[in-house]
């Protein structure tokens, strides 16, 4: 199935690097924007996903499309980073995650730009373009963090920006990309040590958490959230080296 999945997304991904032809809409306000494009990609995928696995339900970003429960469930972004898409950054990817009992069971992540699909299953290991994958090493003093700004909500916009320059401070350097779910996988694969978004909804993570568990890495969320794919909460992500030390730069910049 993973190889099924895999040219499914590579299928998506082609399709949205290679067109340029769509139109915007605003979802909530001028940050949260969808295409016609997501939308198109939405409905190719989902329509591929459900023939290859037809007692599974559907949890994906657009048009509401959610249904949650113990049995096989696809969690979908068609385009993770759509800002950075529309706006041709090229540095955004599609997102397919299979939960079964509410947990991660198989992921893959596909960035067309750079030919690069990660992928993983439950206890199997993870991978990059057939090669296996692992997070880095660095402690915390020496690692490249990524911060989201969580854009659809502002209100925390203090939040965040003090949490990023105490990271900043405390750490290497800091990178901002606009794609959560490729940020995820960076950390899988080494490229950057730990990542912080004060909110992310469940299809920006569910893939790359799993990469992430069978990277070596570790992911959760903040108190009180509890961790769950039906919720928008906040992700904390680490190398495990780093992890308490990355997350009581987050804890200690929260309370103060």
């Amino acid at each position: 199935m993973i190889e099924q999945v895999i040219k499914i997304a590579k299928e998506a991904g082609t399709l949205f690097r290679n067109q340029r032809d769509f139109e915007i809409q605003e979802k909530t306000d001028v940050a949260n924007i969808v295409t016609s494009m997501d939308l198109k990609i939405q409905n190719m995928v989902l329509d591929k996903l459900q023939k290859l696995l037809p007692e599974a339900s559907i949890y994906a970003e657009e048009n509401d499309v959610r249904q949650m429960n113990d049995g096989y469930v696809w969690v979908v972004d068609p385009i993770d980073g759509t800002t950075n898409y529309a706006y041709d950054f090229k540095f955004s990817c599609i997102s397919i995650a299979l939960l079964y009992k509410k947990e991660e069971y198989l992921a893959v992540v596909y960035n067309p730009y750079l030919d690069e699909v990660f992928y993983a299953q439950k206890n199997k290991g993870a991978y990059l373009n057939s090669n296996r994958i692992h997070v880095s090493n660095n402690d915390c003093a020496s690692s490249i963090c990524t911060i989201g700004t969580s854009p659809y909500y502002k209100e925390y916009a203090d939040e965040t920006f003090k949490v990023m320059k105490n990271v900043f401070i405390n750490t290497r350097d800091i990178r901002r990309t606009g794609s959560a779910a490729l940020d995820l996988c960076y950390l899988a694969c080494g490229r950057i040590d730990a990542f912080y978004e004060r909110l992310l909804s469940p299809w920006d993570y569910a893939a790359g958490s799993l990469i992430i568990k069978e990277a070596g890495g570790t992911i959760e969320t903040l108190s009180p959230y509890t961790w769950s794919f039906e919720n928008t909460q906040p992700i904390v992500a680490t190398n495990s080296i780093n992890h308490d030390d990355f997350l009581e730069i987050i804890i200690t910049t929260n309370k103060n």
